[in-house]
C-alpha cells in the first residue's frame, strides 16, 4: 500500500496468479469451484466466548473454542459444499501495519491463555483434516484473506471469506462474498455487494476502507476524525461519493463536525490507510491444490479422539461419507394434526405415559390488540398447534395433569397464570388455573436441565441445548414448519438425552427434588409482585435531584468549572490534569486517560474531598436512575412490580432477580434503605422478613467437621467474638469492638477463600499482618484448613466442586496456567460447598414454606427471595402464625451438625421489616 488507493479495488498481480490458480480455473461450460477462506483468529475469539471454558481433553488442557470453531466449520461445509477450505491466522506482531500506525492495536489486552493454549490445537486437528494452514510471519489473516480472495477472483473460482470482522466487507464482489459470523457460532449472514450497501446505507464494498477512514475504529486504535461515527461517516461519503471529496469539500462541512474534518484530513487518510485489506500477502498456497474433504477418517478419529472432542467426530467424518460416519439427520417432526385429531392423539400419548413438547409462537409484532395467544405441541406421533382460547384451555389441561416437556415451563405458566394478577387466570373444567394444581414430577424445564449439567454457560436456548445433546440437527424454520412447531418437537427430543445426562451428572435428585417444584413456586410469587407506592417514589426523587444539583454544583466550585461529571474522559482530565491528583500506579484506558472506576477513586476519596463529592454524585444519580425514576414505570395494572426470578442464572445455585432487579437495592447505604420505603404492603398488611443467621459460616462448620467451630454455634455464643478470642489469645471478655470486626472479616474472608492480599486491603493492615491472622484462625481451627484443601484438591481432580445436595460447578480455570485464572478456580472451589449449599438450602425452604402455607389455608403470600432471605406479605391477623411457621420451617428444613437459625422481623414497608 504505497498510496491510499483501496487495495479491494486492484486486480490481482501478476505474481499472485499461479499456473496452477489459473490451471484450476473452470473451462466454459464447467461449474465454477468454490474455495472457502476461514478467518482462523476470528473464530477461535468467537467460539471461545460462545461456548463455556468447561470442555477440556482428557489430559485436562481446554478445547471450549475448539469445539466451538469445529461446530462452525462443519455448518460452513454441510451449507455450502465449498470444493477447498484454507484456513488464516495472524502470526506475530502485525508489523506491516504497525509500521504505518506504531498504535496499532496496542491497547488490545493479552489473549486471555485459556484461549492461545487452543491455537496450536486448533492448527493441529486442521492438519489431521487435510485443511491448509496459511500464516505469514508479521501478516494478519486478514490480509490473507485478502490475497487469497483476488488471486481466486482472477483465476474463476467463486471465493467464501468466512470472518467475524466487518472491514472484511471491502472484500466483497460478485464472485467474493463474506460468510459473516454475527452471534455466537451458528449465526451467520451471507453479505454480497447489496448487503454491504444496505447495512451501510449506501457505502459500497469498494468504500469500505473510506468509511473507516472517517469513523476509525476504537477496537484496533484508527483515529479517523473525532466526532465522526458510522452514520455522519456513511452520510458524508454518500453525499459526496468518497473519502477524497469528503476532503476536497471540507469546507462546506459545517459546525465542529467541519472543524474536526479540517483538522484531521491526515488521521483520515491514514486510518483508511491501515484499514485497506492488502493483497499482496507472499502467501505460498496453490488454490487449485486446495480440495475438501480429502482426510483419512482413521487419523481423524485419532485425533478427535484424543482431546475428547467426540461428540464432533461423527459430524466432521460424515462430511466425507466415511464408514462408519452416517451423516447427522435432521430432527424429523410428527405429523401435523389440527383440533380435535390433535386433542385426540395427545391424549392418546398422554395416556401411554408419553412427555409431551410444548412451545410458544412469538407473537406478531405491530397489532393494536393483545397478541392471540398461540402454542405447538408435540407428542410422539403427532404435533399441531393451539390458537386463542382453545390453546389457553389445553395448556391449562396440560399443565394440570400431561408430563410436559418445555424450554421454560415457568414462562409456560405464566400464560394461563399471568404475572399482572389484575389479568385472570386461564380456566379450564370450570376452574381457574393455579401453579399449585402442578405435580412437579409431571414438568422437565429442558433450560434448567442443562443449567445443572453445565451452570456457567449463561444461556439455555433450545437450538443451543439441542445442538450439544440431539444426534439431529433441528430444521430451518419455515412457513410449513415454524419455529415453535421445531421447539416443542426439540423439548420432547431432549427429555430423554437429559434424562440420562442427569442420572450420570448425579443432578437428577436436585432437578426432581428442587429445580421442578421450586417452578411453581417462583410463578405464584411472580404473579403475586410487590406493592409499591409511587407518591414516595416521586417524592423521594424530587427531593435527591435537589440534592444531585448542589453536589454537583460542589463539584464546580473545586474544579474550577462546569464539566460533565458523568463523562469518565472529562472527569478524568479534571482530577487528574487540572487538579494534579496522584496517578501513581494507575492504568490508562483504551482511550488514553486515567481510569475513574470506584475502586480508583474509593481510594482516593480518603484524601481528597472532590472525589468524596464525585462518589456521593454517582450514588446519588445511580439510585435516582436506576430505581426512583426508573420503578414507577414498571408498575403493572394491580398496582405491583413484579421482577423475574431466575433459576438459570447465577453459576453459584443461587436465584437471581431481573426485571427489575430487586435483589440489588444497596442494603447498607442510606439512600438504598430509603428506597425500600417505598415497597410497602396491602391494606391491613405487614412485611415480613426471615433470613438465616450466618449460614455459610454454619456450612463450614458442619462440612469441616471442625469440633471447636461446632462448639461455638451449639452454645449459643457470640461467634465472632469466640473467634476473635481465638485468634487474638484473649478471653471472650476481653475482646474489643476491633477485635470483633477483624475476627467478622476473617470468618467470612475464609468462607470465600480469601487470601492475605484481600484481607489487607478490606481492613487496611499489612499483609504480613493479615497472613498472621489467617495462619492463626487456621491454629484455632485446623480441621477447616484440611477441609478447604481436600477441596481444592479434589476440584483439581474432577474439575468441579459440589454442594451438600450435590449441585456441581466446573472449574476448568483451576487447572488454567495463568496464575491468576487458577487462583480464582481455587478460591470458587474453596466457597462452592457453603454457598451452593446455602442456595440450595434456601430453595428447599422456599418450596417449604409455600406448601405448609397451603397446607394451613394461610393468606399470607411469599413475595421475594434475596440470598439468604425470604420476604412476605402478611395480613396483621396471621403474624404471630406466620412467624412461628417460617421460622420453624427454615430452621427445620435441613438436619446439620449445627443448628440453623432464622431471623423474623416485620414492619409496614420493606425498610422497617428489614
Amino acid at each position: 500500500m504505497a498510496d491510499e488507493t483501496n487495495s479491494a479495488q486492484l486486480p490481482a498481480t501478476d505474481t499472485a496468479e499461479t499456473s496452477a490458480d489459473l490451471a484450476g480455473a473452470p473451462t466454459p461450460g464447467e461449474p465454477r469451484r468454490t474455495i472457502a477462506v476461514v478467518d482462523g483468529n476470528s473464530l477461535m475469539h468467537r467460539a471461545f466466548h460462545a461456548i463455556p471454558p468447561t470442555m477440556t481433553a482428557p489430559d485436562g488442557r481446554p478445547t471450549n473454542a475448539i469445539y466451538g470453531f469445529l461446530s462452525m466449520f462443519v455448518k460452513l461445509v454441510e451449507k455450502f459444499q465449498p470444493d477447498g477450505v484454507i484456513c488464516a491466522f495472524d502470526k506475530g506482531k502485525p508489523r506491516v501495519r504497525m509500521e504505518m500506525l506504531p498504535q496499532y492495536k496496542a491497547q488490545r489486552p493479552p489473549m486471555d491463555p485459556i484461549l492461545h493454549e487452543q491455537f496450536p490445537m486448533i492448527k493441529e486437528l486442521l492438519g489431521h483434516m487435510d485443511v491448509p494452514v496459511a500464516e505469514l510471519e508479521g501478516w494478519e489473516g486478514d490480509d490473507i484473506l485478502g490475497t487469497l480472495a483476488r488471486r481466486g477472483e482472477a483465476a474463476g473460482y467463486d471465493m467464501l471469506l468466512v470472518t467475524g470482522d466487518r472491514d472484511m466487507y471491502q472484500l466483497v464482489t460478485e464472485r467474493v462474498n463474506v460468510v459473516s459470523t454475527r452471534k455466537g457460532v451458528s449465526d451467520v449472514n451471507i453479505m454480497t455487494p447489496e448487503s454491504v450497501d444496505d447495512l451501510y446505507h449506501g457505502v459500497t464494498p469498494e468504500l469500505v476502507p473510506d468509511f473507516y477512514g472517517l469513523k476509525g475504529d476504537t477496537s484496533d486504535n484508527i483515529p479517523g476524525v473525532p466526532g465522526i461515527g458510522p452514520k455522519k461517516a456513511s452520510a458524508l461519503i454518500c453525499q459526496y461519493g468518497s473519502l477524497d471529496e469528503v476532503i476536497a469539500h471540507a469546507d462546506e462541512v459545517k459546525g465542529k463536525m467541519g472543524e474536526n474534518l479540517r483538522a484531521h484530513i491526515d488521521d483520515a487518510l491514514l486510518s483508511r490507510k491501515v484499514a485497506t485489506i492488502r493483497a499482496d500477502a507472499p502467501i505460498d498456497i496453490e488454490l487449485a491444490d486446495a480440495k475438501f474433504p480429502t482426510f483419512d477418517p482413521a487419523e481423524v478419529r485419532e485425533a478427535f479422539g484424543a482431546l475428547g472432542i467426540t461428540s464432533m467426530t461423527g459430524r466432521v467424518l460424515a462430511l466425507a461419507g466415511a464408514a462408519g460416519a452416517p451423516g447427522v439427520p435432521a430432527l424429523e417432526l410428527p405429523e401435523r394434526l389440527e383440533g380435535g385429531e390433535l386433542v385426540s392423539a395427545l391424549e392418546q400419548a398422554v395416556a401411554d405415559g408419553q412427555w409431551v413438547g410444548v412451545a410458544l409462537a412469538e407473537p406478531e409484532q405491530g397489532t393494536l390488540f393483545a397478541p392471540e395467544i398461540e402454542a405447538w405441541f408435540a407428542c410422539e406421533k403427532a404435533c399441531g398447534s393451539m390458537c386463542g382460547d382453545a390453546a389457553s384451555e389445553l395448556l391449562v389441561r396440560a399443565l394440570r395433569g400431561w408430563r410436559v416437556a418445555c424450554a421454560d415451563v415457568k414462562a409456560l405458566m405464566h400464560v394461563v397464570y399471568p404475572v399482572d394478577s389484575s389479568l385472570p387466570a386461564s380456566v379450564a373444567d370450570g376452574r381457574p388455573y393455579d401453579p399449585a394444581d402442578t405435580d412437579p414430577d409431571n414438568l422437565f424445564d429442558v433450560g434448567v436441565a442443562a443449567y445443572l449439567l453445565d451452570s456457567s454457560k449463561g444461556a439455555y436456548a433450545i437450538a443451543d441445548v439441542a445442538e450439544k445433546y440431539l444426534d439431529a440437527e433441528l430444521p430451518e424454520a419455515s412457513d410449513k414448519c415454524p419455529a415453535a412447531a421445531i421447539a416443542a418437537a426439540a423439548a420432547l427430543a431432549l427429555v430423554a438425552p437429559l434424562s440420562e445426562a442427569l442420572e450420570k451428572d448425579g443432578s437428577s435428585k436436585l432437578m426432581a427434588a428442587i429445580e421442578m417444584p421450586l417452578v411453581g413456586v417462583l410463578t405464584r410469587m411472580e404473579r403475586m409482585g410487590m406493592h409499591v407506592d409511587p407518591a414516595v417514589l416521586a417524592a423521594q426523587s424530587a427531593e435527591l435531584g435537589a440534592d444531585i444539583d448542589a453536589t454537583r454544583a460542589k463539584i464546580f466550585e473545586l474544579a474550577g468549572h462546569e464539566f460533565n461529571v458523568d463523562s469518565p474522559m472529562q472527569l478524568s482530565g479534571v482530577l487528574f490534569d487540572e487538579l494534579g491528583l496522584p496517578t501513581a500506579g494507575l492504568k490508562k484506558t483504551q482511550r488514553g486517560y486515567y481510569s475513574t472506576n470506584a475502586k480508583v477513586l474509593d481510594d482516593l476519596a480518603r484524601t481528597y474531598d472532590v472525589v468524596a463529592d464525585v462518589l456521593a454524585y454517582r450514588e446519588k444519580a445511580k439510585i435516582r436512575g436506576t430505581y426512583l425514576d426508573a420503578l414507577p414505570d414498571l408498575i403493572a395494572g394491580d398496582g405491583r412490580i413484579h421482577t423475574s426470578l431466575n433459576q438459570t442464572v447465577a453459576a453459584t445455585g443461587r436465584l437471581s432477580s431481573s426485571n427489575p432487579n430487586l435483589q440489588n437495592i444497596p442494603t447498607r447505604s442510606e439512600l438504598g434503605h430509603r428506597v425500600r420505603t417505598a415497597f410497602t404492603v396491602g391494606e391491613d398488611c405487614v412485611f415480613l422478613a426471615c433470613d438465616y443467621s450466618q449460614i455459610e459460616l454454619r456450612l463450614l462448620a458442619h462440612l469441616s467437621g471442625d469440633e471447636h467451630l461446632i462448639a461455638a454455634f451449639c452454645e449459643g455464643e457470640d461467634f465472632h467474638a469466640e473467634t476473635a478470642a481465638r485468634v487474638f489469645g484473649v478471653p471472650v471478655e476481653q475482646v474489643t469492638h476491633e477485635m470483633r470486626s477483624r475476627a467478622k472479616a476473617v470468618n467470612f474472608g475464609i468462607v470465600y477463600g480469601q487470601q492475605a492480599y484481600g484481607l489487607s486491603t478490606s481492613l487496611g493492615i499489612s499483609r504480613k499482618e493479615a497472613q498472621q491472622m489467617i495462619d492463626r484462625y487456621f491454629e484455632a481451627y485446623p480441621r477447616v484448613r484440611t477441609f478447604l484443601d481436600g477441596t481444592v484438591a479434589a476440584a483439581k481432580r474432577n474439575v468441579f466442586a459440589t454442594t451438600l445436595y450435590g449441585r456441581k460447578r466446573h472449574l476448568p480455570d483451576i487447572l488454567s496456567r495463568n496464575a491468576n485464572l487458577r487462583s480464582f478456580g481455587e478460591r470458587t472451589a474453596m466457597n462452592h460447598p457453603m454457598q451452593g449449599t446455602a442456595a440450595d438450602i434456601i430453595k428447599l425452604a422456599m418450596i417449604a414454606v409455600d406448601e405448609r402455607m397451603r397446607d394451613e389455608g394461610m393468606e399470607s403470600k411469599l413475595v421475594l427471595q434475596i440470598h439468604d432471605e425470604l420476604d412476605f406479605e402478611v395480613p396483621r391477623a396471621e403474624l404471630d402464625a406466620m412467624s412461628a411457621l417460617v421460622k420453624e420451617t427454615m430452621e427445620g428444613v435441613a438436619e446439620l451438625s449445627v443448628p440453623l437459625v432464622a431471623e423474623v422481623s416485620w414492619g409496614t414497608n420493606w425498610a422497617e421489616a428489614k
